[in-house]
């Protein structure tokens, strides 16, 4: 750890706080000359100073004292312009995934328990292609929907985690194996949808399986081409043609934008992923306003607009009356790092502050979630 790694771990969680240097400078009642020369790497800060510091970005002391890790092969791009904000939430994201990976790392040498990923010998350009490959793979029938993504992530070999980014101009990241990945990460910001999520992670494996050698962390602008082949093989990953094709015909006698929303139920995905499903799937429609045509019709029908990321409900029909239920954040849970935590604590691998560092957890809250676990 350097001088300058405090100096960019305060201006990092400055920024997401939008504290200036005047407003910082006030609340620990420092000069702001000797802030600013602690920032700049010019002067050692006392441990005094980083107490103060601490409690006034309201940030665990370690955090200010964290050396900044580097992932190399990181995919995590936008079409978007950030706010300083927002790029300063991106920085803290990249380094907070840099620390999760290597705790998970240290978890799975220490407990023997580290997965080979599963697809690495798919060598398939097309996504679609790359899509049934990988279904086939992880043994998922052909028409079936993708139940738990999570554990299906798990079987792979790749490891996941939902997480808020503090903003919504881009939903995911990926990493690749030369960093302990794969590893996905998924942007869990209120508001952002359930189907989202899943479809980000089918997006993020569409870039692991068809980009291998894009990975750069030094890029940090989307490929429109890239974007629309991993949009492709999570289309086909999530609701294959076989599937599709079924379901659409079954529901004929509903509705359109009851079949839509009845594939939805039944594949778990967005309604805008079952629109672009048969956009690719009936040449006809490729030329029409699908997407709008929807919008419109969906608020005709049930008197609500479809604006803010508003996600509808699927519909409760007598096609199949064994579908999944509705969807909620239990549909969408990654727990193996929960777990090999717990594996380590329960071995005194690791201690509980340790766990709790790992969890994000505070000791007390660390404590209780031991209680929980030693109650059953």
């Amino acid at each position: 750890m350097g001088i300058q790694d405090i100096g960019d771990n305060v201006r990092r969680h400055m920024k997401i706080r939008g504290l200036t240097i005047p407003q910082l400078s006030a609340k620990m009642g420092m000069g702001t000359a000797a802030l600013s020369n602690l920032l700049n790497g010019k002067a050692e800060p006392k441990s005094s100073t980083l107490i103060k510091l601490s409690e006034a970005l309201a940030v665990p002391f370690q955090d200010l004292l964290a050396d900044a890790p580097q992932l190399q092969s990181l995919r995590f791009r936008t079409g978007k312009t950030l706010s300083g904000r927002e790029k300063a939430e991106r920085d803290q994201l990249r380094h907070d995934t840099a620390i999760w990976l290597s705790d998970y790392q240290f978890l799975e040498k220490s407990l023997g328990d580290k997965r080979p990923f599963e697809l690495a010998d798919i060598r398939e350009d097309d996504p679609s292609k790359a899509a049934l490959a990988v279904r086939k793979k992880l043994e998922v029938v052909a028409d079936d929907p993708i139940y738990d993504i999570s554990a299906l992530m798990e079987k792979a070999g790749i490891k996941l985690r939902l997480r808020a980014f503090g903003f919504k101009k881009t939903f995911g990241l990926s990493v690749g194996e030369d960093d302990g990945g794969p590893a996905i990460v998924v942007n869990a910001e209120p508001g952002i949808s359930v189907e989202r999520q899943i479809f980000t992670i089918a997006h993020e494996l569409g870039h692991l399986i068809l980009h291998k050698s894009s990975y750069d962390a030094a890029r940090d602008i989307e490929d429109a081409n890239e974007e629309l082949a991993a949009n492709s093989f999570a289309g086909v990953f999530l609701i294959p043609n076989e599937g599709l094709l079924k379901e659409w015909e079954e529901s004929k006698g509903l509705h359109w934008v009851d079949r839509v929303l009845h594939v939805k139920k039944r594949y778990k995905v967005s309604y805008m992923t079952v629109l672009v499903r048969l956009m690719q799937l009936y040449p006809e429609l490729r030329d029409r306003p699908l997407i709008a045509e929807f919008r419109s019709a969906y608020a005709l029908l049930y008197k609500h607009d479809l604006k803010a990321h508003y996600e509808p409900e699927a519909i409760q029909d007598p096609v199949a009356t064994d579908d999944p239920q509705e969807l909620d954040t239990s549909d969408l849970v990654e727990d193996r790092f929960a777990r090999l935590v717990r594996d380590a604590y329960d071995k005194e691998l690791i201690s509980i502050s340790r766990a709790g560092e790992m969890l994000n957890h505070s000791l007390e809250d660390m404590r209780t979630l031991v209680r929980a676990w030693q109650a059953l």
